[in-house]
């Protein structure tokens, strides 16, 4: 499963327990869990505006320890290109579907962007 911005945004900023215990269970039910590096980059510019360099820092290297970080290639650039001209999303968010569609696994969001990319792809 690959594991978007605004998961790790939920389990790093969530006041609630209970709720970022549901998340950590998605996590751990995952057989193979991915973040695309464009996510690292998200996550550490939301961090680092709105706390610090050291919590940014902190949050993007727990990211890299428990999960396959799989960099922007070619392949995943056109691939977004392509997704992000047709139904007209931001950059990050098609590179982070386009790179799901490679590794051809579910991506764990709630983004409304990727309900609309997944009608395109079926």
């Amino acid at each position: 499963m690959l594991f978007d911005t605004r998961y790790f945004w939920a389990v790093f900023t969530s006041k609630s327990p209970e709720f970022v215990n549901r998340l950590r269970s998605i996590f751990d039910g995952s057989k193979n869990a991915f973040a695309s590096s464009i996510t690292l980059y998200e996550v550490y510019k939301l961090s680092i505006s709105q706390e610090d360099r050291t919590v940014a820092e902190l949050r993007v290297n727990s990211i890299r320890k428990e999960f396959t970080i799989i960099n922007v290639d070619p392949e995943i650039a056109e691939e977004a290109a392509r997704v992000s001209n047709r139904v007209k999303i931001p950059m990050a968010g098609a590179l982070i579907m386009a790179t799901a569609r490679k590794l051809r696994v579910p991506c764990a969001t709630d983004d409304p962007h990727f309900t609309e990319v997944k009608r395109i792809w079926v």
